[in-house]
């Protein structure tokens, strides 16, 4: 009659071991499979991935100083501006004195002009300029666009500082100076009124 004797310490490790590395091996190759089923399996049509639309970026820009808007002179429906022949029968220059007198130069070549203008009012009225968003919700070389063209939107958020009632009409404008590549954008403006 055999008689059984106690597994050493060590043989019994090695055996836990052994049965540890069996199983993990078993699971990764079950996983491996399900894996290799869910993404070529043959009854299941490919779909179409949608590409991730990237997070909206803030956009750098230049306020344009000393600058009024010509008598009777209308806006672009767009916001934006792309050329000086347009710019300079819009805007005149209002040179003042001192070191900050001189108007922004605007270089058409590498940028465009975006205008929030809050029409003619009777009331001391400033308008602050906040943050430029681009919303990239679409793909380079889509609508036109040259591949790897910024596309998506443009989104400008302003404030509007109200003051007391004035005897006179203005004309509150503020001029943006964006860099050229974006000029191709639809453009949004949010006006909110400071408390």
């Amino acid at each position: 009659m055999k008689t059984s004797r106690p597994l050493s310490v060590s043989t019994s490790l090695g055996l836990m071991l052994t049965v540890i590395l069996l199983s993990g091996m078993t699971l990764s190759s079950c996983k491996n499979n399900r894996k290799a089923t869910e993404t070529s399996s043959p009854e299941t049509p490919a779909q179409n991935v949608e590409p991730q639309q990237e997070q909206p970026v803030k956009v750098d820009y230049v306020i344009a100083e000393n600058y009024f808007i010509k008598n009777n002179a209308e806006l672009p429906a767009d916001h934006k501006i792309k050329d000086k022949e347009t710019f300079s029968r819009i805007f005149g220059m209002a040179t003042t004195m001192g070191e900050n007198g001189k108007p922004t130069e605007i270089d058409f070549e590498k940028s465009f002009v975006i205008v929030v203008e809050e029409g003619i009012l009777k009331k001391q009225t400033e308008l602050e300029p906040g943050l430029l968003i681009h919303d990239n919700d679409g793909l380079s070389g889509s609508n036109g666009t040259e591949p790897g063209a910024p596309v998506g939107h443009l989104t400008f958020k302003y404030f509007i500082n109200e003051g007391d009632d004035i005897s006179y009409t203005i004309r509150p404008v503020l001029i943006i100076i964006v860099d050229k590549a974006y000029e191709n954008l639809n453009v949004e403006l949010i006006g909110e009124v400071a408390i």
